[in-house]
């Protein structure tokens, strides 16, 4: 190999910027591809080519991951130099932005990414995202918005986190690729504004710049260190001179977002794209095309409008204390039953408990969690994943019937718990099931209806009726409801109350027909309202819910018990019109109080998975996801939160039960 480094340019998309890197690399440029030689290339195939001729070649992106592994493949055959240009690693801006991520991730986890790109940007972009994220794997998309001729919206988590990503379909202009880029995480969000930056680091209300932006003449010199780094591997050894498995990872995922996009629509004419705005922008104008609110609700006015549907709102001062003594009672249950199973000062391991309970395989979770919560009691001592027993607390019921009428459950919750603390052996070994315990006089659903009648899901009920009736409606048409895992009908009876003389198409759903008959014998032929079983486990259209045509979407205390989570919310955005609501309740902790009852009910059944088994859940025993958990999931899902109560300063929290209200983006 001669000196004087010859260098061809094959394929379209080579312009200035190519040329003068070539000279700035003092490298000159051959017209055609000679054998012996090497060559800069766009397009796979002629890639492939070269390099059968022995002609080393520098690859430009995109490539899919086969025709990747087929050039690699024969360039090791021919004994040349591959390689697969990557010039925007090289650049100041994009070093800096993952430098900072890098020490950003040392000092918490990225909480969220939110990613915006063009297109033909998206082997760039998927090369940052790996840079930043340390790894890519693993991955998991589904497509949040149809293509709107501008741009697709994905939703989902890589590197199990969260992320959303818009890809427009318009072609960034010049050589320069064309991303965005939010990484969130305690403390702030750290954003990578172009390729040419700058990177901001933002905080509150403070906003640092993180060294100057970048001009084009960075990505000239990007792309004259991919020829130095090129033509040095040429005239050297020999040996591949990029990370091919890093690149094989890259382009399989980018295979794997364009299959969730599906093919790019055909770009809109400005013409009829400025015919749609103007259309679109005059019945914006006009005031009676759509009752829309001037705002938003608010969290305060939600909440006083919650504290309506509180019996006695005096005496909310007095839940913790209520609360308290439950869970006192509960676990001095579960205390007793673990110190036959750890003697003395013997100390056991979370197995070896379990198997000295007996408990049964699907009630380990559960063990697991009364484990937890005495250790964090005092009342058990946990060294090198081994139990003792610290102090046994002295195990009474007093005041427990009293503390379940100020928390506002009629008296039949506090017998059903009476009765699962006398049964809790054999409920732990699966000799009696909860249900049992729960249903012993046979009445379903007035047992159901005990357990969700409380001064909290009172207050969280009127909560979400109270936004219900201010959900904006189609011009002309009813209000579109979707209520999911309706249940004994707690939800639906407020929401139907706030909704009462207006105009409604009310879906009620459950994954069991007992519920939707029982629903149907409640509700009666309530106006607007229907009955149908959805499983949030399955794609909602599949089930009779056409995509963009509910307005809000009713979910009360049901999310937790998807598989996964995201994908169910994903649903739920596929679900809802453009801007439509997402009004939920949620549990976001444990509950000591109902650890030795009704949590008992969310064991899988022998053979079947268990909640969460799918999601950032799974093998963590949890079940409940905590609010900025349920904000993470949201976000990636395409939705924007706007407010969670009540708040957690307040007695009302004291349960972990809170309402969740967002808009779908």
């Amino acid at each position: 190999m001669t000196d004087t480094l010859r260098i061809a340019l094959h394929g379209d998309g080579f312009g200035s910027v190519h040329r003068r890197a070539l000279g700035r690399a003092g490298l000159d440029r051959a017209e055609e591809p000679s054998d012996g030689g090497a060559c800069w290339v766009a397009g796979s195939r002629v890639a492939a080519e070269l390099l059968r001729r022995g002609i080393a070649v520098l690859a430009e992106q995109p490539m899919g991951q086969e025709e990747l592994a087929g050039c690699v493949r024969q360039a090791h055959r021919s004994g040349v130099v591959f390689r697969l240009a990557d010039p925007l690693s090289r650049l100041p801006t994009v070093l800096r932005f993952a430098g900072a991520a890098r020490a950003l991730r040392a000092r918490a986890p990225i909480a969220y990414v939110a990613a915006s790109c063009a297109r033909d940007s998206l082997p760039a972009l998927v090369r940052v995202l790996g840079d930043v994220l340390g790894t890519l794997r693993p991955w998991d998309f589904d497509t949040l918005a149809d293509p709107l001729g501008t741009s697709s919206v994905l939703g989902g988590r890589l590197a199990d986190v969260p992320i959303s990503l818009r890809v427009r379909e318009e072609r960034p202009p010049g050589a320069m690729p064309d991303i965005e880029m939010v990484l969130g995480a305690a403390g702030g969000e750290l954003a990578l504004t172009s390729v040419c930056g700058p990177v901001v680091w933002t905080s509150g209300t403070e906003r640092v710049p993180l060294g100057d932006p970048g001009g084009r003449d960075d990505w000239t010199a990007a792309v004259e260190a991919e020829l130095r780094a090129f033509a040095q591997a040429v005239r050297g050894s020999g040996a591949a001179a990029s990370d091919v498995q890093q690149q094989l990872t890259c382009c399989r995922l980018r295979e794997d977002v364009l299959a969730a996009l599906g093919p790019a629509p055909e770009a809109a004419t400005v013409g009829v794209l400025a015919a749609e705005l103007a259309a679109a922008a005059v019945e914006a104008a006009d005031e009676d095309a759509r009752a829309l609110p001037d705002e938003l609700p608010t969290a305060v006015e939600t909440h006083e409008a919650g504290l309506t549907g509180v019996p006695d709102p005096e005496a909310i001062a007095g839940l913790p204390a209520a609360m308290e003594r439950l869970g006192e009672i509960s676990l001095a249950a579960v205390a007793d039953l673990l110190s036959k199973a750890l003697p003395g000062d013997e100390a056991r391991t979370e197995e070896e408990i379990t198997a000295v309970l007996g408990a049964a395989p699907r009630h380990a979770w559960l063990v697991r969690r009364w484990l937890l919560a005495l250790t964090s009691r005092g009342v058990l001592l946990q060294e090198s994943g081994r139990y003792r027993v610290e102090a046994i607390p002295v195990g009474t019921r007093d005041g427990m019937r009293d503390a379940y009428a100020r928390l506002g459950f009629p008296p039949a919750m506090a017998r059903f718990h009476e009765a699962a603390l006398d049964e809790l052996p054999r409920l732990v070994r699966d000799e009696v099931a909860v249900q049992h315990v729960l249903f012993a006089e046979g009445q379903v659903l007035s047992a159901l209806s005990a357990y969700q009648d409380n001064v909290f899901t009172g207050y969280l009920n009127t909560a979400c009726g109270y936004l219900l009736a201010r959900c904006p409606r189609p011009e002309g048409g009813p209000l579109r409801v979707v209520e999911l895992g309706g249940g004994a009908g707690l939800s639906t009876g407020a929401a139907l109350r706030s909704l009462s003389g207006q105009a409604v198409d009310y879906l009620f759903t459950d994954v069991s027909r007992m519920f939707t008959v029982a629903a149907r014998e409640r509700f009666g032929d309530h106006p607007g309202l229907r009955y149908g079983l959805i499983d949030v486990d399955t794609d909602f259209a599949a089930q009779g819910v056409t995509p963009a045509t509910a307005d809000v979407v009713l979910a009360g205390n049901v999310l937790h018990n998807a598989m996964h989570v995201g994908r169910t919310l994903r649903r739920i955005r596929r679900a809802l019109a453009p801007g439509g609501w997402l009004v939920f309740t949620e549990s976001t902790r444990e509950n000591d109080a109902v650890l030795t009852s009704m949590q008992f009910l969310l064991s899988a059944p022998p053979g079947r998975p268990r909640v969460g088994s799918e999601d950032r859940r799974a093998g963590s025993g949890q079940v409940f996801v905590d609010a900025e958990g349920w904000r993470r999931e949201l976000v990636a899902a395409g939705f924007v939160p706007h407010f969670v109560l009540p708040d957690a300063r307040s007695p009302l929290a004291v349960a972990g039960q809170h309402l969740f209200f967002a808009t779908a983006s």
